[in-house]
């Protein structure tokens, strides 16, 4: 018995989508909830996204320093680095720029469906700054793929003063 993807996609859970005017750094929902970060190859962390992290969780900035500085054999594109910043959030950097700053959609891509699997796993739903969707136009196509398609919600913050 032959079936499509309508069928096997009907039975399965859609995330949520939302966008909150507010900073990243009050994330809503209960749960565990996943903050998303971007990461290069380069281990330069002087985005706008990082000023923004720094008010609140200084400890991202010095995860990816620290991640870059050991580059052990998972430090290539499309890697991602958790890190528990509050006892209920995870800050997930993810590996998807090269050395000039470009961003691999590929990677991104690989990255998003890692995060897709332990949100899955850890039951959490997934957060981003739109400092970051105005920096990869494609990032909320690829989200909605990767991980609202697959059941996990997803929620945008539009930064206050940014």
């Amino acid at each position: 018995m032959a079936t499509d993807n309508k069928t096997v996609n009907a039975f399965q859970k859609q995330g949520k989508v939302q966008t909150i005017k507010g900073s990243i750094l009050t994330p809503h929902y209960a749960g565990l909830r996943f903050v998303l970060n971007v990461a290069n190859m380069a281990g330069k962390v002087d985005d706008p996204i990082y000023k923004v992290f720094n008010k609140k969780w200084p400890k991202i900035k010095q995860e990816v320093r620290g991640w870059w500085a050991t580059k052990t054999g998972q430090y290539k594109t499309g890697a991602i680095h958790d890190v528990a910043v509050q006892s209920d959030v995870w800050a997930i950097s993810m590996l998807c720029k090269n050395e000039k700053q470009e961003v691999d959609l590929v990677g991104l891509t690989k990255c998003l469906k890692e995060v897709c699997k332990k949100a899955l796993y850890e039951k959490a739903s997934v957060h981003v700054s739109t400092i970051l969707t105005d920096e990869i136009p494609e990032l909320p196509e690829i989200l909605n793929q990767e991980l609202v398609s697959k059941g996990v919600s997803v929620s945008y913050y539009q930064e206050p003063g940014v």
